[in-house]
């Protein structure tokens, strides 16, 4: 394993690192800062949008600085933002650091996921989103050092110096990063990004596939932002406990897409899209139902684990659906999707939750599971 393949699964770890925080710290945050619950749904609603257009600029980005300098201004706004969180007294402040935060994270998700494309082999992939999830369940569990004291700056302190320490450490491989991204890299000019963008598909079952991905990251990033709130608030868990149950969401997702990883040859990729989504809704149930406190907390794992293979098997299925030729651009579409649905449900999460009650996260769990059972169902009967 080269060196620079080590820097990039330790940067998707600190990646995953900030992912969860805000989440975790809320219950205890938004008294401090004195601002509704739902006030969470602006600095996620925030974070999303800037993940998109960071995103959306990773090809002018690589292009003019590549890969190497553009991970490692980003993770360095990364830590400056979550630094800039720890000495925040003022809501208001916290949206120019969201946007700081959601700019970096965008470019280095991007540019991470087309480098390890073009240069490693697919195993490489699956197992870099796990420790992306590796580093969303640590998070928590390092914010919950400083919540056991009422001290939620010390963990994002721990988190942002984290980040800065990386940063360093990339920026003296940045010249190898350029190196090697000489040597292999296909240069892709205006005019087949144009044919891309501009390619059609009369594929009905296309749009479904789309909104698979609307309903599958509104409730991950609604069960990121909220279930720790849930397990303060309808559980009656201590902060630094809900920041714990929120780490049981990520540990269940890294674990499963660790195991999925070695087993995805055994089972069909259509039909791990079945069982995950089977999984997922019948965990949702199961905290519906809350027969008590711990069985709920042990569904949170549950569905973490039902979910995990769930994004990499619907991208990995996309080729085999739509074609190859078409299947860039409907993975764009997909990934704009994903993003829409992390952006906008999140804080209209929040509000129903406020009005009716914390009943409805588990709820909804429920409901999109089955929604992508159905959604997936349609796209390979039409396929057949």
């Amino acid at each position: 394993m080269t060196i620079l393949l080590v820097i990039i699964y330790i940067t998707f770890i600190s990646l995953g690192l900030p992912d969860s925080l805000l989440g975790s710290a809320w219950p205890i945050l938004h008294s401090v800062l004195n601002v509704p619950t739902e006030y969470a749904g602006i600095l996620s609603f925030t974070t999303c949008i800037c993940t998109v257009i960071s995103s959306l600029s990773a090809m002018w980005l690589n292009k003019h600085l590549g890969t190497g300098k553009t991970i490692s201004i980003s993770t360095l706004m990364t830590s400056l933002a979550l630094f800039g969180y720890s000495f925040s007294t003022s809501f208001w402040l916290l949206i120019p650091l969201s946007i700081v935060l959601g700019l970096g994270a965008g470019a280095i998700d991007s540019a991470i996921n087309n480098y390890v494309a073009l240069k490693y082999e697919s195993n490489h992939m699956s197992f870099l989103h796990a420790f992306w999830g590796l580093g969303a369940t640590l998070g928590p569990l390092i914010l919950s050092i400083g919540l056991s004291s009422n001290n939620y700056q010390l963990g994002y302190r721990i988190i942002a110096s984290i980040q800065l320490s990386l940063a360093i450490i990339q920026f003296f491989f940045i010249k190898k990063f350029d190196k090697e991204e000489k040597n292999k890299t296909k240069i892709i000019d205006g005019k087949e990004v144009l044919n891309i963008i501009k390619g059609t598909s009369r594929d009905w079952t296309s749009y479904l596939a789309m909104l698979a991905f609307f309903f599958y990251c509104s409730i991950e990033t609604s069960m990121l932002v909220w279930v720790s709130t849930y397990s303060v608030n309808y559980l009656n868990f201590t902060p630094a406990m809900g920041a714990r149950i929120s780490s049981l969401f990520f540990i269940g997702i890294t674990s499963g897409r660790l195991i999925s990883g070695f087993i995805s040859e055994r089972i069909k990729t259509v039909n791990m899209i079945y069982y995950s989504a089977i999984i997922s809704s019948l965990a949702g149930l199961l905290m519906l139902l809350n027969f008590n406190s711990n069985v709920s907390a042990i569904s949170v794992l549950v569905i973490g684990l039902g979910f995990a293979p769930l994004y990499p098997s619907m991208i990995h299925r996309t080729p085999r659906r739509f074609g190859s030729e078409l299947s860039p651009k409907i993975i764009g579409f997909q990934m704009a999707s994903a993003y829409m649905g992390s952006a906008f449900m999140p804080p209209i999460v929040g509000i129903i939750m406020l009005k009716f009650g914390y009943k409805f996260l588990p709820l909804l769990v429920l409901l999109f599971s089955i929604i992508i059972i159905i959604l997936t169902n349609i796209i390979e009967v039409k396929k057949k």
